[in-house]
């Protein structure tokens, strides 16, 4: 889905801005794109070229209009290319196979044009933000800079760890039939509804779109048959020799609570592995206390939380800037004062890093650990096992994945407990309601709900700690370190870790997933031997910066993976794309509590921050 810009009122066209619609791009193979271009120009003087931005988008060139007249009155040209096979464009959407390729003739013909000057900036969001980084690949000499606002990267993100999602299907319907059927992206009743059907009955989504949508899309295979990271989704980044060719610096942008955090991140860190050293110095990254939505607009918020008064930017116009300063050799933008920019929430100010991978770190010198204990008791968010600060001999809990039970299902057919909607919600009917999604939960976007920590019905258990006696900052990424046992070959769990206020209310902090044969990487696919324990290591979690208030508590949910927007797991060890209604089976999982080595969840402490040494060692449940 598009994430729109909000800034100031826009200029109109005639003051200063000019506009050409229906223009065409021819492609190598004979396909043309649509073309939307604002460029600067006063009425009755001669044209010149100009700097010039360009976005290759699926949801349609006119959704950029607005955003065309600022950078036009700002002194540069703006494109905007409708992807092959939406919008104006010739061709079949294909997500992310022609990009590359449609990239390089479109800026070849840009550059072309009289009102270029040849030096481009690249632009857009989320898929758009992926688009940049695939033209990045084509080391096209014209490119000056890319923006990437919260890019996704495909096999990685929400969610992560090998689980497989129809959301794409959903997603797909946004470029479907030159658009018309965008509205249905927003109906989330009917595709929760949808989605419940396959789920009760077992069947494979692969063939969702064409039976019940009346089209094809064959893409959207890929995401449920290779939900891993696989050598296709490798494909379509820049590889390391590309990152090494060139010197284009990189602003990219992202929030805490960002469904595409996880990609930004990732693209990131690719570039500053394998990046020129000049680009490396030149390329600054942004992550604020936005959700998906607002990551492109500086909304100070995200779902019903509120951030302060700094972290509200007029994010556009911070592009514009960069774009001035790369382009036009104008001044950096006064927020890129350090490589690494991110909001601590709690403390409500800017902080900043010289290193994202240092930031990042899991546990060692920059983490402090908590041991996970548990009763043998049944176990629920009122009776929960809980986090210590020293080891605890407990004795190991059992919980169940069972994929013929609805009732976790059912939860997601409810209404959210704090009424704000979901990403994506507008633009559906007038009385869609916002809806609970596990799915979403995980990428961030309902940071207040309790709703997948308070319905577990046996199929996960939670860890509670003391209450800390004093404020701690928080920034980085959390490792899980699990210990456990299946009485089955494969599993798909979920981790959810939350701050818990005195007054009751619950922040998300992060999360993280995995499809448990994929625990020693994608290359290769490894079973678990029924009893036989093994450690999971839940590395991909999200980046969160917040201090905790005194008195607060850390809750941690480790549970089934099930949701309606994300693949079943029948536990039966096939590919779980190919599994039937005769494969699903219930499946206990063991959590060991003893060692070595240990459960233990790994926190990330902000830079000069305390220990969690200080927090009072907690040796019984929380009742």
């Amino acid at each position: 889905m598009p994430i729109a810009s909000r800034h100031a009122p826009a200029p109109r066209l005639g003051a200063g801005v000019a506009l050409r619609f229906c223009a065409r791009a021819p492609m190598r193979d004979g396909v043309a794109l649509g073309v939307q271009v604002h460029h600067p120009r006063e009425h009755g003087q001669e044209l010149r070229p100009w700097p010039t931005i360009v976005e290759i988008t699926p949801y349609g060139t006119p959704s950029n209009h607005a955003d065309g007249l600022r950078f036009a009155a700002c002194g540069l040209a703006f494109v905007s290319v409708d992807c092959r096979g939406t919008g104006e464009s010739d061709g079949v959407f294909a997500p992310a196979v022609n990009e590359q390729a449609d990239y390089a003739d479109a800026l070849d013909w840009v550059v072309q044009q009289p009102w270029c000057d040849g030096r481009i900036g690249l632009y857009g969001g989320s898929y758009s933000g992926f688009n940049q980084w695939s033209a990045y690949a084509t080391r096209h000499p014209a490119v000056r800079t890319i923006v990437p606002s919260a890019p996704a990267m495909f096999g990685r993100g929400s969610p992560s760890g090998g689980i497989g999602t129809p959301y794409p299907q959903r997603w797909g319907v946004l470029s479907a039939a030159r658009g018309s059927y965008a509205p249905l992206f927003s109906e989330i009743s009917y595709w929760h509804g949808l989605w419940a059907e396959y789920w009760r009955a077992h069947r494979s989504h692969t063939s969702l779109p064409e039976a019940e949508l009346g089209f094809a899309m064959p893409w959207s295979r890929r995401f449920l048959e290779q939900p891993g990271w696989a050598p296709f989704w490798e494909s379509l980044l820049p590889t390391a020799a590309d990152y090494a060719a060139q010197e284009v610096p990189v602003l990219t942008l992202t929030g805490q609570y960002d469904s595409c955090q996880v990609p930004a991140l990732a693209h990131h860190l690719r570039l500053l592995a394998h990046g020129s050293e000049t680009a490396r110095v030149r390329s600054h990254i942004v992550i604020g206390p936005w959700d998906h939505g607002s990551v492109n607009d500086g909304t100070p918020q995200a779902g019903n939380l509120r951030f302060g008064a700094e972290s509200a930017i007029d994010m556009l116009q911070l592009k514009i800037d960069w774009y001035r300063h790369v382009l036009l050799g104008a001044a950096k933008p006064a927020l890129l004062s350090a490589p690494v920019m991110y909001w601590q929430a709690g403390d409500e100010a800017w902080r900043q890093a010289d290193s994202l991978p240092a930031l990042l770190q899991q546990g060692g010198p920059t983490g402090s650990a908590l041991v996970l204990a548990a009763a043998e008791e049944p176990n629920d968010v009122f009776h929960s096992g809980w986090l210590a600060a020293a080891a605890a001999e407990t004795g190991p809990y059992r919980f169940v994945c069972d994929p013929t039970d609805d009732a976790l299902i059912d939860i997601e057919m409810q209404e959210r407990e704090d009424g704000v909607p979901g990403f994506g919600a507008a633009g559906g009917s007038a009385a869609e309601p916002p809806f609970n999604s596990l799915f979403m939960t995980l990428a961030g976007d309902e940071p207040t709900s309790q709703a997948f920590a308070t319905h577990l019905r046996g199929q996960g258990l939670v860890y509670h700690s003391a209450p800390l006696d004093a404020p701690l900052a928080l920034a980085g990424r959390p490792l899980l370190e699990l210990r456990c046992a299946l009485d089955g070959p494969d599993a798909d769990l979920v981790m959810l870790l939350y701050e818990v206020r005195p007054d009751g209310r619950c922040v998300f902090l992060s999360s993280d997933a995995l499809r448990l044969r994929y625990r020693e990487g994608f290359e290769r696919e490894v079973l678990a031997t029924p009893g036989v324990p093994f450690t999971v290591r839940f590395t991909d979690a999200r980046f969160f910066a917040r201090t905790l208030a005194g008195h607060s508590r850390l809750r941690l949910v480790v549970r089934n993976a099930a949701s309606l927007s994300l693949q079943k797991n029948g536990h039966s060890g096939k590919p779980v794309h190919e599994e039937t209604s005769t494969d699903a089976r219930r499946l206990e999982v063991t959590v060991v509590h003893t060692g070595p080595p240990r459960s233990r969840l790994w926190l990330p402490l902000a830079p000069g921050a305390g220990g969690v040494a200080r927090t009072p060692l907690m040796t019984q449940p929380a009742r």
